[in-house]
């Protein structure tokens, strides 16, 4: 071919590609244009774009035409709108992640047919087009017909068929056997018995397509009673789904019934979260700690456990389920336990306590003044409210919550539920509170021992006192501070300021439980004392055995008694130590996992002097250090940046 011929040939290629999205159109106005160039590309108007190239005009003796130059918008997304939606919604990728496609319903679509050879015949179905779809040709399902092997048909019945397009199969001819044609299925059933695939494979010229009995008898062949899927079946049929794994038919499963528990209708775990207002001040004075009830309010409801439901096999074969494990709604102190024992109330006016796993309701002692010379001690069952303040060398033990008012002295302070010291704690290096089961909440602690199975929350400052807590010591306010002493914690120690500029020894331990080390030390104790009573059993057990081996006939009955006892009470201890070694073992290992969790955040500023210990690391702080936290990683304390969250 001539070069340049060559040349103006691809010129005029490229110059269709260019032009063939394009167009220019005249008329009386945009939309007009819009329609004519629709049905020019035979495009949705939704999908054109358009630049105005002459502005018409309308006049009362002379009209303008608009002249515009219209293109198909490639980047044209139609599902723009119900992506804008899904994000609105806030559902996200979510939605965006699906084929959108399937919330959309085409405007055009065109028609379809199949054909299907079953024993009473060959049978065309046609379904009609929608909008401008295209409707099926006579010539297509001809082709079909002898592609499927079918030479001899009805061809008036075919453009009957074809007409009409009711999508309904109409016979068109008779059925020729050719059984090595037929289409076939593979049954494979799962080992549990419970689910059963079926493969099936394409027919070959003139061989006949299966039904949906068929499939089915060929399961029911191979021993299956129940769970036939039949829509997946037929869904596989319809869709000339060949050659892969189908599911035809699926066992009921058992259903295990759920375990009962326990509804609670008052709050019986407190969840502190502590705010700032914009001073930066924390109110400690409205922690709704306690929470009071009145006769025959309802404190909690069993719901009880459900019962399994078996399960069956294909083959109809019983799987049984497992009922759920039913949960006893223990009575606590002043309350009253339905005789079904489902429903617990209140039976006087108080304070809620949850001790161990039972609720209680205690009555409210009221101290209008100080514990001091005119009170004596105080040892209440119930809860304790004190107006005033707790003096040096006084007690107060209470069996529920425990308010004080004013300050708390050189004195002991013990309760089973929270402490709340509106005050502040002056201990004089010799005073001693404890919440067995709840959390100690101050103004500040000074020169004290504090123990908290939960938290311990201080609004100013913990200084030069021992503190330990179950889970956190909270040190929030504006001039939350943490000076000497120690400080021990399950989780997390946090303050503004941790040490001052005179750089006192200041020990911070995290990632400790002191439950778990008081279990860890007992499990130790009484390992050395049942050792040593083994130790001892021991030997004697071996000196009995010395003397029945080398003199028997002076061996008495009453020794052998004696070598018996022994030898039982060894089997025993040996038992014994063997099942606390184990659970020294079990407890060991859940102290180290555990220590790895803890943290310690300094949000404002930490002095030389601190101390941080985390599982068997430990930390010196050698200079200021600004807006930091202490985490363990890798054998070893890091130190990061922390970032306070602030309220959206």
């Amino acid at each position: 071919m001539d070069p340049l011929k060559k040349m103006l040939l691809e010129v005029d290629k490229q110059l269709q590609k260019e032009t063939q999205d394009k167009v220019v159109v005249v008329g009386y106005s945009i939309s007009d244009c819009l329609k004519k160039a629709s049905e020019y590309f035979n495009k949705d108007i939704s999908y054109l774009d358009y630049e105005i190239l002459e502005r018409g005009k309308k006049g009362l003796f002379k009209k303008k035409p608009y002249k515009l130059l219209i293109t198909i918008n490639k980047d044209y997304n139609p599902y723009s709108e119900l992506e804008e939606f899904a994000l609105k919604l806030g559902v996200g990728d979510k939605l965006l992640s699906t084929e959108l496609e399937q919330y959309i319903e085409p405007k055009d679509v065109d028609g379809t047919f199949k054909v299907r050879i079953y024993k009473e015949g060959v049978f065309l179905t046609v379904c009609p087009p929608k909008g401008k779809g295209k409707p099926v040709e006579i010539e297509e399902c001809i082709h079909r017909l002898e592609q499927r092997g079918v030479t001899v048909y009805d061809i008036k019945k075919i453009e009957k068929v074809v007409k009409q397009a009711k999508c309904e199969p109409v016979k068109v001819a008779d059925y020729d056997p050719i059984p090595e044609h037929d289409s076939t299925c593979r049954v494979e059933i799962t080992p549990d018995e419970m689910k059963a695939y079926v493969k099936i494979t394409p027919p070959r010229k003139g061989g006949r397509d299966l039904k949906v009995e068929d499939i089915v008898n060929a399961l029911k062949a191979k021993g299956v009673v129940i769970g036939f899927k039949e829509e997946n079946i037929k869904k596989a049929l319809d869709e000339e789904i060949y050659m892969e794994d189908i599911l035809a038919a699926e066992g009921i499963p058992p259903k295990h019934g759920r375990d009962a528990y326990i509804e609670y209708k008052v709050r019986i775990k407190k969840e502190f979260q502590l705010e700032e207002d914009e001073f930066g001040r924390v109110d400690f004075k409205n922690l709704h700690l306690i929470e009071n009830v009145v006769p025959g309010q309802v404190l909690a409801v069993k719901i009880p456990a459900e019962k399994g439901i078996p399960g069956r096999t294909l083959f109809n074969k019983i799987i049984p389920a497992r009922d759920g494990k039913d949960i006893e709604l223990k009575q606590g102190k002043n309350t009253i336990l339905s005789e079904d024992g489902t429903v617990l109330k209140a039976e006087i006016s108080g304070h809620v306590v949850m001790i161990g796993n039972r609720i209680s309701v205690e009555d409210v002692y009221r101290v209008l003044g100080d514990v001091g010379p005119k009170t004596g001690n105080i040892e209440e069952l119930g809860s304790v409210n004190i107006a005033g303040s707790v003096l040096d060398n006084y007690q107060v033990k209470a069996g529920g919550n425990i308010e004080v008012f004013n300050s708390i002295q050189k004195a002991i302070v013990e309760a089973e539920g929270n402490i709340v010291v509106k005050g502040g704690i002056l201990g004089k290096d010799e005073a001693k509170i404890t919440s067995s089961n709840g959390s100690v909440i101050a103004r500040f602690i000074q020169s004290a021992k504090v123990y908290a199975a939960i938290d311990v929350l201080v609004e100013e400052a913990i200084i030069h006192s021992y503190v330990e807590a179950g889970e956190r010591v909270i040190c929030q306010g504006r001039r939350a501070q943490i000076v000497g002493g120690e400080i021990r914690a399950k989780k997390e120690v946090r303050a503004r300021v941790i040490g001052s500029a005179a750089h006192p020894k200041t020990d911070i331990i995290v990632g400790y439980d002191p439950l778990l080390l008081k279990r860890f030390e007992e499990i130790e104790r009484t390992l050395k004392e049942k050792k040593e009573n083994y130790d001892k059993l021991k030997r004697t057990q071996k000196t009995l055995e010395t003397r029945k081996k080398e003199d028997p006939d002076s061996f008495l009955a009453e020794q052998r008694k004696k070598l018996e006892e022994v030898t039982e009470q060894v089997k025993e201890l040996e038992k014994e130590i063997q099942e606390l070694e184990k659970e020294k073992e079990e407890v060991q290992n859940e102290m180290e996992e555990l220590a790895g969790e803890g943290r310690v955040i300094v949000e404002k500023q930490i002095f030389p002097g601190v101390i941080i210990r985390i599982k068997n690391a430990a930390y010196s702080v050698m200079d200021e250090r600004f807006s930091v936290q202490y985490v363990y990683r890798n054998g070893k304390i890091i130190e990061e940046k922390y970032v306070k969250e602030r309220k959206k």
